[in-house]
């Protein structure tokens, strides 16, 4: 029944097991399985059958299979597999193209972020809702001591002091807008996603924190105000024309003063498989490229102080966010449907295995504008 997956794997050093439509089980690999695949129907099995990542994907996430078992070991299989989808890969080019680059980053934003707060609640930090990685020294800190490192580390990286006053692209759910406005900072925040603004705005009423949020594109933004610092997680992601992001930079920050960045990298521009593509992250988003950034610094006045590879963090981060994600399952279903549930898993589960398996990167540096 499985056909030409069962030759492909038949060799597999992952050892794992399916169950196929008619109940029946079929082992693979040396060892005891450390996970089990479940072929609902004949979609399922078809799925399995086409030994194509994004055809699978599209089957975990309509309910035709379901994984169980260590969630990291799934990703093992990939490199065993294609993802040719030349459709969905040319659409993420030719939107921008016609529709330009503000209308995609809008687009592609809102279908990520605008949902329920409580949905991306589930799964981050409860006291520390950062939606990028912590800074762990310990395997065994919790997500909340590793978050607080780091915010820690950019306020001081930053030499910040009260009455200074920041921009942050893309606050998320305010932890770093809390932890500068408890020490006496100015906070003004812009987004695109007015899911995001309107938390921030309750946020900040029951703090008691006269917070500035802007709801629109960074790109656009303009303003004769210049900040004494401008703080940037996880969001260059999202704007993948560096140049024209650090001219941006330029115009807004004092000189003498600096920007705290971190990202998400890789080596290769625009590398994102059609799963993500289709249910993640739409539009041109792109992982950080760094030496394509370093690339366009160097025709501005920025220059990088410091720069630390976090890999391992961003893996310790994003499993711990998986495992809360599984542990509040009933839940999310309840409020968000079981579609919801089964995308953002996949994309956990599987962003954990990218960094553990040194396929992404992430950087955190301190940029400073020279006087």
């Amino acid at each position: 029944m499985l056909g030409r997956f069962a030759g492909h794997f038949s060799a597999s050093p992952v050892s794992f097991e399916l169950i196929l439509p008619d109940k029946s089980i079929q082992r693979f690999g040396p060892a005891t399985p450390g996970f089990r695949v479940n072929l609902k129907n004949p979609r399922g099995l078809r799925a399995i059958e086409s030994i194509d990542e994004g055809q699978i994907g599209d089957a975990y996430v309509a309910g035709d299979i379901d994984i169980d078992g260590d969630m990291l070991q799934p990703f093992e299989l990939r490199g065993a597999m294609k993802d040719f989808h030349p459709l969905i890969a040319a659409w993420r080019f030719i939107q921008p193209f016609l529709f330009g680059q503000v209308h995609t980053n809008k687009q592609a934003i809102s279908a990520h972020y605008d949902v329920d707060p409580e949905f991306f609640l589930s799964f981050l930090d409860p006291e520390t809702p950062c939606y990028t990685q912590g800074v762990y020294e310990d395997p065994n800190e919790t997500l909340g001591v590793a978050t607080r490192r780091k915010l820690k580390y950019c306020f001081e990286k930053l030499e910040l002091k009260p009455g200074d006053h920041l921009l942050e692209i893309g606050p998320g759910w305010g932890a770093w807008f809390e932890y500068a406005s408890s020490r006496g900072v100015r906070c003004t925040g812009i987004s695109n996603s007015q899911a995001s603004v309107d938390y921030l705005n309750g946020r900040a009423k029951t703090l008691g924190y006269d917070w500035e949020l802007i709801k629109g594109d960074f790109l656009q933004y303009r303003t004769d105000r210049q900040y004494d610092a401008i703080v940037i997680m996880g969001v260059i992601e999202h704007l993948p024309d560096y140049g024209r992001v650090l001219n941006k930079f330029t115009t807004l920050l004092k000189p003498g003063r600096r920007i705290f960045l971190d990202a998400s990298a890789c080596t290769k521009k625009y590398e994102l498989s059609s799963f993500m593509v289709k249910y993640i992250y739409g539009g041109n988003h792109s992982f950080l490229v760094l030496h394509d950034l370093l690339d366009k610094m160097a025709m501005t006045p920025l220059r990088v102080q410091e720069m630390f590879d976090d890999r391992f963090s961003y893996f310790l981060t994003f499993r711990q966010w998986a495992t809360n994600f599984d542990q509040h399952r009933d839940a999310v279903i309840e409020k968000f449907g079981e579609f919801n549930y089964r995308r953002f898993r996949l994309y956990l589960w599987g962003a954990a295995y990218e960094f553990l398996s040194r396929s992404l990167d992430c950087y955190r540096m301190i940029i400073a504008y020279p006087k």
